[in-house]
């Protein structure tokens, strides 16, 4: 894809600090921020899109990918044994020091895992060109975490069935919630984003 732009640095920011803001008050439930809609034009179907609601994921910058997925892997294969729960607690753990600094993820990709014979991840087979959409809807909160949001990105996507992005995201999914067979990895990289709160439709710099 040509035109791969950064994402916006205040997006990628809010990002990171909204995750770990999560690992740290609430053990890693999601937050609606990491929940975009993706849509994607269906090969056929009577509304010509295909949505899905996702969890979004950052990924490590390439030269940190290799060590990351090894380090993914091994807190899983080391407390498996002592059951789920006790790989699901020492990830989160991990992961109030993994998402520290928004330098060290990719800037251009958003990754998500999704079961391979979903309808959206035929469309995106089919044609790539998609959209995300980021929505949250609290009017009342004023901190950086939780404010106003309303953000469209226009990207591509690619589906992933193996592979170093595959393995990563992979091994990071296993240690919340076990292994997942017959999925694919979706790598949607970033075009542009715009700004759509109360209607407007204007650009963010990146």
């Amino acid at each position: 894809m040509s035109d791969v732009r950064p994402l916006p640095h205040e997006f990628l920011d809010w990002q990171v600090k909204l995750r770990l803001h999560t690992m740290e008050e609430s053990h890693g439930a999601p937050h609606a921020g990491v929940a975009p809609l993706l849509t994607v034009t269906a090969p056929h179907g009577d509304l010509g899109v295909s949505s899905h609601a996702i969890i979004c994921g950052l990924l490590p910058r390439e030269d940190l990918l290799e060590q990351k997925t090894k380090e993914f892997r091994a807190l899983y294969e080391e407390g498996i044994a002592e059951g789920a729960r006790t790989v699901y607690d020492r990830g989160i753990d991990y992961l109030k020091g993994y998402y520290r600094d928004a330098g060290d993820f990719d800037r251009s990709t958003i990754t998500t895992l999704l079961p391979k014979d979903l309808p959206v991840v035929h469309a995106l087979r089919a044609r790539g060109a998609c959209a995300l959409t980021f929505y949250v809807f609290d009017l009342a909160e004023r901190g950086e975490i939780g404010r106003f949001r309303c953000l469209h990105m226009d990207g591509a996507a690619e589906v992933l069935e193996g592979g170093p992005v595959y393995d990563n995201v992979w091994w990071h999914n296993t240690l919340f919630h076990g292994a997942a067979d017959d999925h694919v990895v979706i790598q949607f990289r970033h075009a542009q984003t715009h700004d759509t709160r109360f209607g407007r439709y204007e650009p963010v710099a990146d």
